[in-house]
């Protein structure tokens, strides 16, 4: 059985570079387009995996060309797709990004088979879920989807509760490490700003979970743990699109975790391995390798 367990999305990206972010009502020109494969669960499987890690991915995708390209590319990635599971009803889900020329982006996710994962798809693939190290899951997918899977569990659950939405203060104490950034931080601890680090670790500690890790940019992260807090800084690096970033470090967290490495040293290592995605253009295609992980390391 793999070591790492991804119960999420996966989608087509549709990706326009742009020179700024429309403002409400404004239409602007775009430079290029790409087509290319995305979604956070098969991100952060992707990014594991180029990691070194062991995983299986447990998602849906439609009966489609698009479907057919991101199980391509997820198996390209030595992820295993046996629970990968295809639906002829519904289409593939896709999302329309558009990355400025500062490498900000800005997401709109129509989730097509994502949301026809179902808990039964959940209980099909359980051996595998029950049997992994980690369990790293998002909410690009049925609420209660990842409710079952948390569930089943038995090793390290990690949950990335992106994109914000409402949950149980049940199913999140049942999580072992979340992984926010400040606007979902913020909407689970029903606090409107998060504009200091003072801020920040009292929202973190106000869930409930013994380790929160929120991602602030290019600040870094910050560890609230036992009662206990950490800022590990992000190196400085030329970014030319971000999109993917937030799952390049989850995928890392798993990856380090499932070896049971420090977690000061598993989020310092993250850092660098999402701040190194953010210098290639696209999500997957920009995931780096435990070697370029290794090497920018020895650098600093």
């Amino acid at each position: 059985m793999k070591k790492i367990a991804v119960v999420g999305s996966a989608n087509i990206d549709f990706v326009s570079s742009v020179s700024h972010l429309p403002s409400p009502g404004e239409t602007i020109l775009g430079s290029s387009f790409d087509k290319i494969p995305g979604g956070k669960g098969a991100n952060q499987a992707t990014a594991a995996s180029k990691l070194g890690g062991e995983v299986s991915f447990i998602g849906r995708i439609g009966s489609d060309q698009e479907g057919a390209t991101i199980r391509n590319n997820l198996e390209k990635a030595n992820v295993d797709c046996e629970f990968l599971f295809s639906s002829s009803e519904v289409p593939t889900g896709i999302a329309m990004i558009g990355v400025d020329k500062d490498g900000n982006n800005s997401i709109i996710v129509n989730p097509g088979a994502n949301h026809s994962l179902c808990p039964e798809d959940i209980d099909t693939a359980s051996e595998v879920v029950e049997s992994s190290k980690v369990v790293l899951l998002q909410l690009e997918i049925p609420v209660a989807s990842v409710g079952t899977a948390i569930e089943k569990a038995n090793g390290v659950v990690i949950l990335n509760p992106a994109p914000a939405t409402d949950l149980s203060k049940e199913l999140i104490e049942k999580v072992d490490v979340l992984i926010p950034n400040q606007v979902e931080l913020s909407h689970l601890s029903n606090r409107n700003s998060l504009d200091d680090l003072n801020e920040i670790e009292e929202a973190a500690k106000s869930l409930g979970v013994e380790t929160v890790i929120a991602t602030l940019g290019s600040k870094g992260a910050l560890i609230v743990s036992n009662g206990d807090s950490e800022l590990v800084p992000s190196p400085v690096v030329e970014s030319v699109d971000t999109t993917g970033a937030g799952d390049s470090f989850c995928g890392s967290v798993a990856e380090l975790l499932s070896r049971d490495v420090d977690l000061t040293e598993t989020v310092r290592r993250s850092v660098v391995a999402a701040s190194l995605s953010t210098t290639k253009f696209g999500a997957q295609d920009s995931m780096p390798t435990l070697s370029e992980v290794d090497s920018f390391l020895e650098q600093i």
